[in-house]
């Protein structure tokens, strides 16, 4: 009776060992493929700024044009809408966005329009009301352009200028990087056609 008890439980014993060793191996293929596709991960939802479409794709070097356009939309309005009140805000809102070198010239074009301001001794500011089609990118130069009106505020007048932001890019870590950023009176953005067409 005992012998039979014994051979019982070793053979329970083993079922059980053989069990434990099924769920580890499982267990493990699991986590290593858990771990793969936490490696192997190239692309996030994330969302940054106002006007990105809802659900935008980045990637660690790639983003969709329509988060592109949202983000320079939203730095040509804190570059542009400036008084002495929100400038500070302004370059904090900035500051991710841009390179070092171009965000200390961003800085200080800033700074000089609000010192401009405070020179005329008046409640002005500046706004941006973006024209038609407001956001152009030339894949042959790399190049993106936001195309809006600039408006200057003050005392009981508000004038409008046409104003081109031009825009070299990178993205880096997920994010849209601006490497240089130039600003041009007039409505016509300077695309691979334009120069073909203003060749001296």
């Amino acid at each position: 009776m005992e012998l039979s008890n014994r051979e019982k439980s070793v053979a329970e014993l083993k079922k059980e060992k053989q069990f434990l060793a099924t769920g580890w191996i499982i267990t493990t293929v699991i986590l290593a493929l858990a771990m793969l596709k936490i490696v192997a991960q190239t692309d996030i939802i994330i969302e940054r700024t106002p006007g990105m479409p809802s659900e935008s794709r980045l990637e660690k070097t790639a983003m969709d044009k329509g988060s592109q356009r949202a983000i320079l939309w939203s730095v040509t309005a804190a570059i542009v809408q400036v008084n002495p009140e929100n400038a500070q805000y302004q370059k904090e809102f900035i500051y991710p966005f841009l390179a070092p070198a171009m965000y200390t010239r961003i800085v200080r074009d800033i700074d000089a329009s609000v010192t401009r301001l405070a020179q005329q001794h008046e409640l002005g500011s500046y706004y941006m009301v973006l024209r038609n089609p407001g956001y152009l990118y030339d894949p042959a130069l790399d190049r993106h352009f936001v195309i809006c009106d600039v408006h200057t505020v003050n005392a009981a007048k508000d004038t409008a200028e046409p104003y081109v932001y031009e825009y070299k890019t990178h993205i880096e870590n997920y994010r849209l990087v601006i490497d240089s950023v130039s600003a041009y009176p007039g409505d016509k953005p300077h695309t691979s056609s334009w120069l073909k067409d203003h060749k001296s």
